[in-house]
């Protein structure tokens, strides 16, 4: 059987770059293969033409999503139509954040318009929080909630013989103009019993560099009880290990296929249990891997012992959630760590002589404009070799978006193209003294991390985490990168857009 799985697109639209991999599209893939089925994997943000953008041209740029969203002959659709029609398949799956879900009901659209009797099957997190949203819609004939393999597996094996909807835990569907909701599926246990994402289903898989290929998940889940995080919704707080013996081997096979020398883990929190992180980097470093690395974890977690064994294991850069530069702000978003634990926990990082890279977020409900003068003044006092900023956007599902929905402060069905952590149009700072004032305070923010992370300083220790010595043709990448982001070099590629560039090779398989 073909199956078509799709990551609709956004930032593609938006002419940024996204040097990643659907991961959550590669392990259905993966696990549709070990069965005996052919995957395709259309990743709508992959573009090899587009350029990396700061901060503020993102921004700058969002206009151009909506835009597309109500123009059937962009170049997003109809490069996704030249893959439908090549491929021919008989399943399509698709998923989508929230910001996405319109993205994804078009790719639905077009999906019906090229064959109705081609099913299709909507999974992720807003579809397993907004269940109902998502069936309403005429193109969308099944949904997944919560964890997807197990269920996308059996939902084929189904659709070839039975089509015994009532008996897979997890599915939705619509019978007879009702929707009909079966059990949730418990979470796979050993999540080492999950086959290993498949990137050799990636269309167009030789244009895709070896940093987009070279993500992965050491963990599954999160136990904390940030307001604002979606996590939860698929992988509730349970958190599941893989093996050191698994993440090895799958590190060991990107390196070998792809080429892969500096990973990042994707864990919503690395190193969470001491014991089991302990026993992976000792396993890394008796491998002799000779990788690089990245992850995010929390301030309140690192400790000398930790990050030297982490330096050793090759961490080059730490990832850390900060948020806010107010006491009050974290604590009103339950995020479990208070100023001082942030700050002793970057000294911690930079004493190890590793990249610190920060999360910073403004805009949210309870946040004045003296909170983000703190968060300002907090970054400075930090000090951090680089720093990310975004404007909060509630996601469904999570306790603060149901105390805005419970508050009438946010439309029950609200416009998800707005839902963007980058967008201007994202304004849900409803204590700041004038609200409609935010969208001014939102951009001169952006500019302002935009100008910190611009120093030679920092570029250059962003640069130095990155392992050069051991892998020059990433210098190439990632200077060809700098000089993007600067907006010293651009290229040509919004001609070929205008002419609905797309490839031509077969996929009939």
């Amino acid at each position: 059987m073909k199956i078509l799985l799709v990551d609709p697109p956004m930032q593609s639209i938006m002419l940024a770059r996204a040097d990643w991999y659907p991961m959550s599209l590669s392990y259905l893939a993966g696990s549709a293969i070990a069965e005996g089925h052919d995957v395709l994997i259309y990743n709508g943000e992959h573009d090899k033409d587009l350029d990396y953008v700061n901060l503020t041209t993102y921004s700058k740029n969002y206009h151009l999503y909506p835009e597309a969203l109500s123009n059937f002959d962009h170049y997003a659709w109809t490069n996704f139509k030249n893959v439908l029609t090549q491929y021919k398949p008989d399943i399509i799956g698709i998923t989508a954040f929230s910001v996405k879900f319109p993205s994804a009901l078009r790719i639905a659209a077009i999906s019906k318009d090229y064959d109705p009797t081609v099913p299709v099957i909507m999974g992720g997190q807003h579809t397993t929080i907004m269940t109902d949203q998502v069936l309403n819609d005429k193109n969308i004939d099944f949904a997944v909630r919560g964890e997807g393999e197990q269920t996308f597996i059996e939902f084929i094996s189904q659709f070839k013989d039975k089509k015994n909807w009532g008996s897979i835990e997890g599915l939705c569907y619509k019978e007879n103009k009702r929707i009909i909701k079966n059990k949730n599926r418990e979470l796979i246990e050993n999540i080492d019993d999950i086959v290993p994402p498949s990137r050799d289903s990636l269309y167009d898989i030789e244009n895709y560099s070896e940093t987009a290929l070279s993500k992965l998940f050491a963990s599954r889940g999160c136990p904390y009880q940030c307001t604002y995080c979606g996590t939860q919704n698929i992988w509730t707080n349970k958190v599941r290990f893989h093996s050191p013996e698994r993440i090895i081997s799958e590190i060991k096979q990107a390196k070998e296929e792809f080429g892969c020398t500096y990973f990042t883990f994707f864990d919503d929190v690395f190193g969470l249990h001491k014991k089991n992180t302990n026993h992976l980097l000792d396993k890394m470093i008796e491998s002799n891997l000779s990788i690089s690395w990245d992850c995010l974890t929390r301030a309140n977690l690192v400790t000398d012992e930790l990050l030297i064994k982490m330096k050793k294991a090759g961490c080059k850069k730490i990832d850390m959630g900060v948020e806010s530069g107010s006491d009050k702000i974290l604590r009103d978003t339950k995020k479990g760590v208070n100023k001082k634990q942030i700050l002793k926990g970057a000294k911690l990082v930079k004493k190890n002589n590793i990249m610190l890279y920060m999360f910073f977020m403004i805009g949210l409900p309870t946040e004045t404009e003296d909170d983000v003068e703190e968060t300002k003044k907090f970054l400075n006092k930090i000090k951090p070799d680089w720093a990310g900023i975004s404007i909060f956007t509630p996601i469904p599902g999570t306790e603060i978006y149901n105390e805005l929905i419970d508050n009438n402060l946010i439309d029950e069905n609200p416009d998800y193209a707005k839902f963007s952590h980058q967008s201007p149009s994202s304004n849900f700072a409803f204590n700041m003294g004038v609200r409609e004032e935010f969208p001014a305070l939102a951009k001169e923010t952006i500019e302002y991390i935009q100008n910190y992370n611009g120093s030679l300083g920092n570029l250059f220790r962003r640069g130095m985490s990155r392992g050069y010595l051991k892998n020059p043709k990433l210098f190439m990448f990632d200077f060809k990168k700098l000089l993007t982001w600067k907006g010293i070099l651009t290229r040509s590629h919004h001609t070929s857009h205008s002419k609905f560039y797309a490839k031509t090779a077969d996929y009939n398989r």
